[in-house]
């Protein structure tokens, strides 16, 4: 089992899997998976190649019906896929979120880590203050 920090897509999907008659097949995974946006259904063979972790088009219906067939957080698949096809990872930086349940999070390479808190939380502040101006 991976960390929240390390895991990939591939990781989720084979997990859930797991080993031969441990977890669902790929074809009962992709019935459970259906984005709830406008209801697409990934193949039970896409989902296996995701898992032997090949190349394929990710899109936001995608990762949402993958979200969905795995019962986990959107954010949590959102973040593994962004991993994996592209390299980066979202942190937390450990600003607090303004009134409108905002999350703040900071988008970098794998093995970067961020920058001083401080320069991070002035950068929010001030993007806020252009945002409320107009």
């Amino acid at each position: 089992m991976t960390s929240r920090g390390t895991e990939t897509l591939s990781q989720l999907i084979a997990e859930r899997v797991g080993p031969r008659g441990s977890g669902p097949t790929y074809a009962q995974l992709a019935k459970q998976s259906v984005d709830p946006e406008t209801g697409y259904r990934p193949s039970s063979n896409l989902l296996w190649k995701i898992a032997a972790r090949h190349e394929v088009k990710v899109n936001p219906r995608l990762v949402r019906a993958v979200a969905a067939g795995l019962a986990l957080p959107l954010e949590r698949v959102q973040a593994a896929a962004a991993r994996q096809f592209i390299g980066w990872q979202a942190v937390d930086p450990g600003i607090p979120g303004g009134d409108d349940d905002e999350a703040v999070r900071v988008a970098t390479r794998d093995a970067e880590e961020v920058g001083d808190a401080e320069e991070v939380g002035e950068f929010v502040r001030r993007s806020r203050d252009e945002d409320a101006r107009g």
